[in-house]
């Protein structure tokens, strides 16, 4: 009989994960299946495995690749991953089963923001997640506020959709990306962040390049899922330049009563047609999008 709840925790020598695996148990019952994948030392390996987890060894680099491995050898209705490190409050996982229990959300993120303890996370690392959520919420129409969480919940039918794609580098976004696209319902939970007790981080090793990487695919993605907010915002662009310089040609001519300003002129009327050609085709594509998301449904 298969599991109603299967965790994946991706790690590399935390010490936290001991206490993450009693209390998944002591909270979700022994029947809960636990993947631990890890790309640790063979001391490290041995050490959980003897907890009888399920341990694999991870395959490829990166949390996405380690995420994607454990939860393609889950077998749970419910999928669920947190991160191994003991920061992140292990209520967003029950909260989370719950709403996808019924039926509210097919991907619940855990937001650290809610109640973010003292010295849990540096200011810049702050701003930069805040950033990249924004544009995730202006880009997919979804508000979220923490898209680089490390904890989830996760609807089996929804996984399904994905599970054959190529993990890019972007974390627990990578999921909320690819999950908005199809057309599946993302919500969010506060939880409680609390410092890391041991350690660094080992995420990566360059918070601000993961940063970029991460927006570089929120926008590569938007051309798919939101193309009149890329195709029309150039558009709106092209048209204000064109404008502006439309304006200036006018003024120029009003001044001196000559009309020598002839290449700037086809210049503006160009950006201003180009632009207005950019929204419509936007309003097209977008239209094609929807309709495909309809019949995907």
């Amino acid at each position: 009989m298969a599991p109603r709840i299967s965790v994946v925790i991706p790690t590399i020598e935390e010490e936290s994960l001991f206490g993450i695996i009693a209390e998944l148990r002591r909270k979700l019952g022994r029947s809960v299946e636990i993947i631990v994948v890890d790309k640790s030392s063979d001391k490290y390996y041995n050490r959980v495995r003897a907890t009888g987890v399920t341990v694999l060894r991870q395959k490829d680099k990166g949390v996405e690749n380690a995420l994607m491995q454990g939860l393609r050898a889950a077998h749970g209705n419910i999928l669920v991953s947190t991160d191994a490190d003991g920061t992140h409050g292990m209520e967003g996982i029950y909260s989370g089963i719950k709403l996808v229990e019924q039926g509210r959300a097919d991907l619940v993120l855990g937001n650290r923001f809610g109640k973010l303890h003292k010295g849990s996370m540096q200011s810049y690392i702050r701003f930069g997640n805040t950033a990249l959520s924004k544009i995730y919420s202006i880009v997919y129409k979804n508000k979220i506020k923490d898209v680089l969480t490390g904890l989830f919940v996760m609807r089996r039918s929804a996984f399904d959709s994905m599970r054959n794609t190529a993990p890019y580098r972007a974390g627990i976004a990578f999921f909320a990306i690819e999950l908005a696209n199809r057309g599946y319902k993302i919500v969010e939970v506060p939880i409680s962040y609390y410092p890391r007790e041991q350690g660094l981080s080992k995420l990566t090793s360059s918070k601000l390049f993961y940063g970029f990487n991460v927006a570089s695919h929120m926008i590569r993605m938007a051309r798919d899922y939101n193309p009149l907010l890329v195709f029309g915002g150039i558009g709106a662009v092209l048209i204000v330049i064109g404008a502006l310089l439309g304006i200036y040609v006018l003024y120029s001519y009003l001044a001196t009563g000559v009309f020598t300003l002839i290449g700037r002129a086809l210049i503006a009327f160009v950006l201003v047609i180009v632009g207005i050609l950019a929204i419509i085709a936007g309003f097209i594509i977008d239209l094609l999008v929807e309709i495909e998301k309809k019949l995907r449904k």
